[in-house]
């Protein structure tokens, strides 16, 4: 029985990255399409090939990253490596929290060491050559110490929490867990601007005049309540523009990149928020909470039955229950459901978004909301000519011509 489990993770494991790496072959293929008529203007042909090239090497890079993982994971499991440090961390520590923050922590620090180097030679090799990287190196080694402090603390908070629950309220691992962790999570959500993003960014007050008057009026317009009107320093780290709304009820917040501001007119950028006021109109974050909480509850039932079943560790030759080891294996057990719950999650968010571009087109106009959206792909590289099965699985946001398409029909 043993044998049959291990070589079944091994071929789930082995068979879902293949499909990934499949997926990511015919986006590939798919970037000498035609594009369509309606964003044939996003570009002019001179342009048109540097994001051919500047997207041909981002999925160069990525597929390299990817199959490096892959190959070192699949190593791991197949030459007992992964279970032996499973095992040593519980003979060096009887502990079950330092056995357990032992094994991860050595598989976290290999995997933060590779997620640098590959930052690194993303954003001062490929994003500098192609004109989008602002950012000093004195920056990237900030953000990146920043940035581990974080995964540190609240991964590490989250792990720590689980295994405190699990072992101390194990019937009732499910209902606890569900409700701190979706706890902490709209904690992080209603506090990122107050707390997180100034770690990175200053926040500044929109400055008085024609913009800001338009967006409250805008606003007042739609009945939505807006506590804060921010502008972000994005430009020093990349020319890419973005606006967002975070936190919830009087939390509310809107965070406008100085890039965006630079580089739309107003009524584009009225047309953006309007966008961003036709979520909450539609109940999306709300909507996104409770698909987000179910979402929760799902994967913490399966890990919770998963961690019942000692054939998983018996076949790894792990000598006892190993929470870490356990959430390896559960993780890669998971890659099928988690890939049809993303396409079922993808597919909502896609129709929300061409709701909200119609809600931003009534309160404002279809040729602001259509100029806008096409700022944003040409400013973004955006790409023009994604492939449908990449589409289902991976895009949140419908491909830009068939958004513009919405509009205007």
């Amino acid at each position: 029985m043993e044998n049959i489990v291990f070589w079944a993770i091994i071929g789930i494991y082995t068979v879902m990255k293949l499909f990934e790496f499949f997926t990511e072959y015919l986006d590939h293929r798919a970037r000498d399409r035609t594009i369509p008529d309606n964003v044939s203007d996003v570009y002019d042909q001179e342009t048109y090939q540097r994001w051919k090239e500047y997207s041909s090497e981002q999925s160069r890079i990525g597929l390299l990253v990817k199959g490096i993982r892959f190959i070192i994971l699949l190593g791991l499991l197949l030459s007992g490596a992964l279970a032996a440090l499973a095992n040593v961390s519980q003979d060096w520590f009887s502990n079950v929290y330092f056995s357990t923050f032992a094994f991860l922590g050595v598989l976290f620090i290999a995997n933060f060491i590779l997620s640098t180097i590959v930052g690194y030679y993303h954003t001062f090799s490929i994003e500098a050559r192609y004109g989008f990287n602002t950012s000093t190196k004195k920056t990237y080694v900030k953000d990146t110490i920043i940035k581990l402090f974080i995964s540190i603390i609240f991964g590490g908070g989250i792990l720590t929490l689980l295994l405190f629950i699990y072992e101390q309220f194990a019937s009732l691992f499910i209902v606890i867990a569900s409700v701190a962790v979706l706890l902490i999570f709209l904690l992080i959500n209603i506090g990122y601007v107050k707390i997180i993003l100034p770690l990175f960014n200053t926040l500044s007050p929109l400055e008085d005049g024609e913009l800001k008057d338009a967006i409250e009026s805008l606003a007042k317009q739609e009945n939505y309540t807006i506590k804060n009107i921010h502008t972000m320093d994005a430009s020093k780290r990349s020319t890419k523009l973005n606006a967002f709304f975070s936190g919830f009820g009087r939390f509310k917040n809107v965070v406008l990149f100085d890039t965006l501001l630079e580089k739309m007119n107003n009524a584009e950028i009225l047309a953006v928020l309007a966008h961003e006021i036709g979520h909450a109109k539609h109940k999306d974050v709300l909507k996104n909470t409770i698909i987000g909480a179910l979402n929760l509850v799902v994967m913490l039932s399966l890990l919770y039955a998963f961690f019942t079943f000692d054939v998983f560790h018996e076949a790894f030759d792990v000598t006892t229950f190993h929470f870490g080891f356990a959430l390896i294996i559960f993780s890669i057990l998971l890659n099928p459901i988690s890939l049809l719950i993303g396409i079922f999650g993808s597919f909502l968010s896609r129709k929300a978004e061409y709701k909200a571009d119609a809600y931003a087109a009534s309160v404002t106009s279809s040729d602001s909301m259509v100029s806008a959206l096409k700022v944003l792909a040409k400013e973004n590289f955006a790409n023009l000519t994604p492939h449908e099965l990449y589409v289902i699985l991976h895009y949140s946001h419908p491909p830009m011509s068939q958004r513009i398409q919405a509009l205007k029909g």
